[in-house]
């Protein structure tokens, strides 16, 4: 081989192994990589979680275990992450309690604003509202006008104090003008064998198990939350065309790390983390979930976060919802 090209060779090689161990170092080597879920398992925070770690195994080529670090609503997961080393080992799933929280809680130990680095808004899906099968109503219009003739005996069940669905129930409220009672349980599950039993009359509840329930015939479905129908249950009205205009809320997930992780480590996560949201595979598991995918930017997501979060300051401030 003439000298000449044995030399680009060398170069381009050398080249090579200066530019290789950069992205390969973006993620450790020889570090657990975890995604940590602030509930306990089983529930939907840990089966997305599980579903995600499965995929980006499959993309980095290495391990990556799920974490359920439950406890203080979702607080003792997100301090964990916050408090992990910033290098992309450590990934929190959030729901979007993660935005309910700081609306609630006079103090944090953490500002997840400045303490997390957004990576993606994962995935959003639709709440539905649900009413007992013997509430003499059949649209969002007729319940509404159903509560404001029957003043402090229409009740609403979540499931507990500061969640998501208690933050939509109450923006619901607000937005509809009904006079509805908060009846808070401990659980979602719970609160969905309040309203069979007609302990409440509504509950707000993520798509996939209010459908399971209304097409059992256990409950009655009025509509869904978000502004638009969702292919999810395409023939179910929104509440926005149903007599509320403008309402929109959604259950969501997004995946969080350490502020201080380098932007070269987010942009790499994100890219993964989307590559694995968009693909045919994942869609059809998410419908599954009556999920949809995101996959937006970090910057995006990140912005979505704030805004959220003053959102439900205004909300918990003019409902009169106290702090802890």
């Amino acid at each position: 081989m003439p000298f000449i090209y044995r030399s680009l060779l060398l170069s381009i090689a050398g080249l090579a192994a200066c530019i290789l161990p950069v992205h390969a170092q973006t993620i450790p080597e020889g570090k657990q990589v975890r995604i940590i879920v602030p509930y306990s398992a089983g529930g939907t925070s840990d089966i997305l979680g599980r579903k995600l770690a499965e995929q980006l195994s499959k993309r980095l080529g290495r391990v990556v275990i799920v974490e359920n670090k439950a406890g203080a609503g979702g607080s003792i997961g997100t301090e964990a992450t916050v408090r992990a080393a910033p290098d992309g080992t450590t990934i929190l799933l959030h729901s979007g309690a993660i935005a309910t929280e700081p609306a609630i809680k006079a103090s944090l130990p953490y500002d997840v604003t400045k303490d997390l680095a957004a990576v993606t808004t994962a995935v959003r899906g639709p709440f539905a509202l649900l009413v007992n099968n013997n509430v003499p109503v059949s649209s969002v219009a007729e319940l509404v006008q159903y509560a404001r003739a029957n003043p402090d005996k229409v009740n609403y069940g979540t499931p507990g104090v500061g969640t998501s669905v208690h933050f939509a129930s109450e923006y619901f409220k607000s937005a509809s003008q009904a006079p509805l009672t908060h009846v808070p349980y401990k659980g979602a599950s719970a609160a969905l064998t309040g309203l069979m039993g007609g302990e409440v009359q509504v509950v707000i509840d993520p798509l996939a198990t209010a459908k399971k329930y209304a097409e059992a015939s256990k409950v009655k479905a009025l509509a869904v939350t978000t502004k638009d129908r969702t292919d999810l249950w395409p023939e179910m009205p929104t509440v926005a065309e149903s007599g509320v205009p403008g309402f929109d809320s959604a259950v969501w997930y997004g995946l969080y790390v350490p502020a201080k992780t380098p932007a070269a480590t987010v942009n790499l996560l994100n890219e993964n983390f989307v590559a694995i949201l968009k693909s045919p595979e994942m869609q059809e598991w998410l419908t599954g979930q009556g999920l949809e995918a995101v996959g937006n930017s970090p910057k995006e997501s990140g912005e979505q976060l704030v805004t959220e979060i003053q959102s439900w300051k205004d909300l918990a401030k003019t409902a009169g919802i106290q702090t802890q």
